[in-house]
């Protein structure tokens, strides 16, 4: 089982460490605020940001660091109330590390921070509902912590649904100036660029983060070259660019996960050869834990391939359903359209037929009409020619027998 030193002790240099004379160092106590905000109301939700701090969240404490861990912090409040929690707890024996991952964005050269329900109507709601870095920079620099670690992967997309009345959106954050004495920072990504989210369940910075910050024996500043190396390198592979920013103004040596090896009886070979075989395993388990994160990462996006395929396949099929559903009522209507044309046909030879009758009916009454006038005149005529009754005044009126 590999040997890995668990306490990370406040390191001078390894050769000073290793010697017999060299005072006893000093243990910092390590304390961290981690914040992701993915749930925001009135800007673009972020897919990644809460994993990645539950994530690091896990990885802190398994270097012995007390985490204060917030997910979806709202207001600005409750943000300074954090810092305020945080900051309360910090001295100079302390070790002071800030992790935030969401939505940041740029004013006039300053960075803010961005909580879930703020409303950024206007230039100035961005000052009233976001915090400003550097009010978290001044909290520490009164708290003259031993060493403070910021790690900003912000930037991740332009969060306004909506424009921001009197302000032009600036990709990245800026280059953050004020930072308190003994400060290593990192940011993300560069002015101008956009941090990546990922693919998987963490975000490419937070990805590489998460890869090396428990590696043994290297120090903060280097461990957070291979993180800035692995983000970029990421980046190009899907064809953008993303160059995070490290700056330091911390001048001791410090590892996260320790700088100096456990010391060993010198003269045994069965030591000798046993710590390099523990030395060759811890770096296998490196290796190993950074492969099967890949790994993990490879599967979580096939799988989100699979549900994006399955669901495309669910609507297909759908869609089909539906369409046979429209054929079959369209083939109904047919069906009852030639039934009523089969209706209307029997109806208009009914009619045909009776039109004939009456055509028919009505000839015969003409016809009798004919006769009947024709009748008519010959008894007007015999009215006329019939000589008058002797024996009586009145005319004789002879009736034709038919």
């Amino acid at each position: 089982m590999a040997f890995i030193i668990a306490a990370v002790v406040h390191c001078a240099w390894a050769d000073e460490a290793r010697s017999t004379d060299a005072p006893p160092q000093v243990e910092l106590r390590k304390l961290a605020l981690v914040i992701g905000n993915a749930a925001y109301r009135n800007a673009r939700p972020l897919e990644n940001s809460a994993n990645d701090a539950t994530d690091v969240c896990a990885a802190l404490r398994q270097l012995n660091f007390e985490v204060i861990c917030k997910l979806n912090l709202a207001t600005k409040r409750e943000f300074k109330d954090a810092i305020f929690e945080f900051t309360g707890r910090t001295n100079d024996q302390t070790l002071a590390l800030f992790y935030f991952a969401g939505h940041g964005l740029q004013i006039d050269g300053l960075n803010y921070l961005v909580p879930t329900d703020a409303a950024l109507r206007t230039k100035s709601d961005i000052e009233d509902e976001s915090v400003q870095i550097n009010y978290l920079m001044s909290e520490l620099e009164s708290r003259h912590a031993a060493l403070n670690i910021f790690l900003f992967d912000a930037c991740r997309d332009n969060p306004f649904v909506s424009p921001i009345r009197g302000y032009a959106p600036r990709l990245g954050m800026a280059s953050q100036l004020y930072t308190p004495s003994n400060t290593i920072l990192a940011m993300s990504t560069g002015p101008g660029q956009l941090s990546l989210d990922g693919i998987g369940r963490n975000g490419t910075f937070t990805k590489n983060l998460l890869k090396h910050i428990n590696t043994p024996r290297i120090t903060v500043e280097d461990m957070l070259k291979s993180v800035s190396g692995g983000t970029s390198e990421e980046a190009r592979r899907y064809g953008r660019q993303q160059l995070p920013q490290i700056t330091t103004s911390y001048t001791d040596r410090y590892c996260m996960a320790g700088c100096v090896e456990t010391p060993l009886v010198t003269g045994d070979p069965q030591v000798a050869s046993k710590t390099q075989e523990l030395k060759a395993l811890q770096e296998m388990i490196v290796q190993t834990k950074a492969k099967q994160a890949e790994l993990d990462e490879q599967k979580t996006a096939l799988l989100k391939k699979q549900t994006e395929i399955d669901q495309i396949k669910l609507g297909v099929e759908r869609t089909q359903q539906q369409r046979s559903a429209e054929a079959k009522a369209i083939d109904a209507d047919i069906d009852q359209a030639r039934s009523k044309a089969l209706e209307l046909e029997a109806i208009k030879t009914t009619l045909l037929k009776k039109q004939e009758e009456l055509n028919q009916m009505r000839d015969a009454l003409n016809a009798q009409q004919a006769s009947i006038e024709m009748k008519n005149k010959e008894i007007q005529t015999r009215k006329i020619e019939a000589p008058p009754d002797p024996k009586s005044k009145r005319p004789i009126i002879i009736i034709p027998s038919f």
